[in-house]
């Protein structure tokens, strides 16, 4: 809680299940819309509420129908920050000193927290994604920096080098988790005022110590060890723990970089390796499911198993939800060669062929134009895609991803090689989600447009959210009339299928998730749950903010919530 400029933690969005669970405050506009004129609009909800800052959301809101009107683009997603201008640190404050800046997320002229414009995915098994982040711009290259890997030409850390101070560009494969770790905390909607950099972040909590206003228990199984004697927060000081964790090239000196400490400086590259190993701990392998598949038949009642059968079958989901990761955007990508690569080519709505990403796919859940996913670009101009870099390489251009094209793998017209010109499926794409502990990380989609896995599976089975229109459908966009994947086609499920379907998912919940045992037990944390008092009126704080509501927590040791005589962990389900 210390790292965000007022309060807000990684976990703030990850504490239920490694996801979101909170109700109020969590509508965005539609921000990634392509139309600007809607990106501020604020729409009436479903239930007839009027939706916007501060609603507290109810389940009639979900009805997640195909035709819904076009014009709700909302998204259900997570709170972060008040909008703010960074102005410095404050030495005796756990937030920093900003300046209140306007913003759409506000009622009656007072601010309130800023909402993100995508649903917050879990973090538990994250370390097997390939690419993080819904579009894919955490790279699979850890530059040290930031999310974008090589994509950034100017992205280097600092090291002592036989005494002299040198500029080093770090490149580290596989490590998606620590490029993504490293964008919230300067994001000016989820943790930081903005302008404010990771040497200022490093600058407030190097002299401190860790998680100081918040209880760690003792049975903690990683940080039980280092609390401290007043039961909250840790002994060391931040400073201890990175000069006990990383190299001293990386941090001891007397020289600067500009007017910062060397340990200021690569305060990012510190970062980002520590939460992706942290955060690499959140594996989670024992469902019932996984002990079925080791051998156990009674794990799973014949209804499970039936609904395992239409998994695997009529239902078509594991066409994408496939593997031990339950998700075809997992490492085992890593070396293209193995897994047929990257990139593939298939049949989209119409039966015309188009590239795509592997593991990421247009499915209908809104149309193309309300966010067009991995069909975006870098700050730097490059594609997200690496089916368009690929295009980008047939033009004889550069691809700064670096990756191995194999048009042998290609699931049609095989060995066929990529054309410069060639058609595309990755407008309205998105990363596939682990199923993993599904039952207990709703909303979901990538904008929360479902409340329950029966209302999902009830969108697969009427073949998706898309609707025709002139020249294509609603997967469409630019010059594309759909980029829709071929599996998202009518099911035919009857009412005892999708029960068993239901049924099954639910199978891949660990336990040690829903109680929050080992290694998914945390210190306390507190987080904002919305304002005082409604999304018609609110309380000034006397700074322009409106007064919040704080819901806590409870640390919990390697024992989980049971010692302490907590409810397992329940699905997403407003009244």
């Amino acid at each position: 809680m210390q790292v965000g400029s007022d309060g807000v933690a990684c976990a703030t969005c990850h504490f239920h299940a490694g996801a979101d669970h909170r109700k109020r405050n969590q509508i965005n506009p539609g921000l990634n819309n392509q139309d600007p004129e809607r990106r501020a609009r604020f729409e009436a909800t479903r239930s007839d509420g009027k939706g916007g800052p501060n609603y507290a959301l109810v389940a009639s809101d979900w009805t997640f129908r195909s035709d819904f009107p076009a014009d709700a683009d909302d998204v259900i997603s997570s709170q972060g920050v008040f909008h703010a201008r960074f102005n410095g640190i404050a030495p005796e404050s756990e937030k920093d000193d900003c300046t209140l800046l306007p913003d759409v997320f506000q009622v009656q002229g007072v601010n309130v927290r800023r909402v993100e414009p995508r649903q917050t995915p879990t973090v538990i098994n994250a370390v097997f994604n390939f690419r993080n982040f819904w579009d894919g711009r955490a790279s699979n290259h850890f530059n040290g920096v930031n999310p974008f890997g090589r994509r950034d030409p100017d992205a280097a850390v600092h090291a002592v080098r036989d005494g002299v101070l040198v500029r080093e560009r770090v490149d580290l494969e596989n490590s998606s988790l620590a490029s993504q770790a490293v964008g919230p905390p300067v994001n000016p909607f989820e943790m930081s005022c903005e302008g404010r950099t990771y040497a200022d972040i490093a600058a407030k909590l190097l002299p401190r110590r860790p998680l100081a206003g918040q209880i760690v228990d003792p049975t903690d199984s990683i940080l039980g060890e280092l609390r401290d004697s007043s039961g909250k927060g840790l002994a060391p000081v931040y400073r201890e723990l990175v000069e006990e964790a990383f190299v001293d090239a990386y941090w001891r000196s007397d020289q600067r970089v500009g007017d910062r400490s060397l340990v200021e400086a690569n305060f990012s590259l510190f970062w980002g390796l520590a939460i992706q190993l942290y955060e690499a701990t959140l594996v989670s392998d024992n469902s019932r499911f996984d002990r079925f598949a080791d051998g156990d038949s009674a794990a799973l009642s014949d209804e499970e198993r039936a609904g395992l059968a239409i998994f695997q079958g009529k239902g078509r989901c594991i066409n994408c939800h496939h593997g031990p990761e339950f998700t075809s955007a997992a490492i085992r990508l890593q070396r293209e060669e193995q897994v047929g690569g990257l990139i593939s080519r298939m049949r989209v709505g119409d039966g015309g062929a188009a590239l795509y990403d592997r593991g990421y796919y247009n499915i209908g859940v809104r149309p193309s134009e309300e966010d067009i996913g991995a069909g975006g670009v870098d700050p730097f101009g490059h594609p997200f895609s690496f089916a368009r870099q690929g295009k980008l390489l047939a033009a004889g251009e550069g691809a700064p991803d670096g990756f191995g094209i194999d048009p042998a793998s290609f699931e049609i017209e095989p060995g066929v090689p990529i054309a410069p010109l060639e058609r595309d499926a990755v407008d309205g794409a998105f990363k596939v989600p682990t199923l993993r502990n599904i039952e207990l990380t709703g909303p979901y989609f990538h904008n929360g447009g479902a409340l329950t896995l029966r209302q999902v599976v009830e969108f697969y089975n009427r073949g998706g959210g898309r609707r025709e229109r002139e020249g294509g459908d609603t997967t469409g966009f630019g010059p594309n009339g759909t980029n829709l994947a071929p599996n998202i086609q009518p099911l035919g499920l009857t009412e005892d299928e999708k029960k068993a379907l239901v049924a099954f998912l639910a199978t891949l919940t660990d336990e040690r998730v829903r109680f929050e045992e080992a290694p998914f037990d945390h210190p306390q944390l507190f987080v904002v749950d919305g304002h005082f008092w409604n999304e018609w009126t609110v309380v000034d704080d006397g700074t322009g903010r409106a007064c919040e509501k704080i819901k806590e927590v409870p640390a919990v040791g390697a024992a989980g919530r049971r010692p302490k005589d907590l409810p397992g962990l329940a699905p997403f389900n407003p009244l």
